[in-house]
This record gives C-alpha cells, structure tokens and sequence, in this order.
C-alpha cells in the first residue's frame, strides 16, 4: 500500500466580514490562515472599527492542536460519507 504525504495546511478563509454603517467601509475582517510553511494556522482579526485606527491580531495553533480542538468539541454531523462497521466487512 502507498504511504500518503502529508503536506500541511494551506490556503485560507474568511470566518467573518463587518461592515460599518456605509456598505463600502469594511470595519472588521476575520480570517485563517495557513502559515507559510503550512504547520499552524493562524487566526487573523483586522479591526478598523475605529476610524484612523487599524489594529491586527494574530493567533497561531498547529495544525494538529487544531484538529484535535474540533475532535474534541465539535458535533460530529450524520452524513452519507461515515463508514459503517457493517458495510465495511
């Protein structure tokens, strides 16, 4: 059987987008983020909700803190893709 590499984390996502009270001023970002060389992923606030401010903060994991946080507390949700212990016999 073929070993699979394991790569890392890669790409990202917007978790959440604010706007102010003008639909063209975006007041708040949040993001994920794979590090550059794909071990963490970082969570990424850029605030400018505060006109002339702009702060960004930065939090990192591992990747493997990360799945093991969803293992941990996240709902595993029924789908069509779960191996039953019956159908793989």
């Amino acid at each position: 059987m073929a070993q699979l590499a394991v790569k890392g984390a890669s790409g990202g996502m917007s978790l959440l987008t604010q706007h102010d009270t003008d639909p063209d001023r975006v007041s708040r970002i949040l993001r994920l983020e794979a590090s550059e060389d794909g071990k963490s992923v970082m969570l990424v606030d850029l605030d400018q909700r505060k006109v002339g401010i702009q702060r960004e903060y930065r939090f990192e994991i591992t990747t493997g803190e990360l799945i093991s946080l969803i293992r941990a507390h996240g709902a595993e949700l029924p789908g069509e893709n779960h191996v039953r212990a019956a159908d793989a016999s």
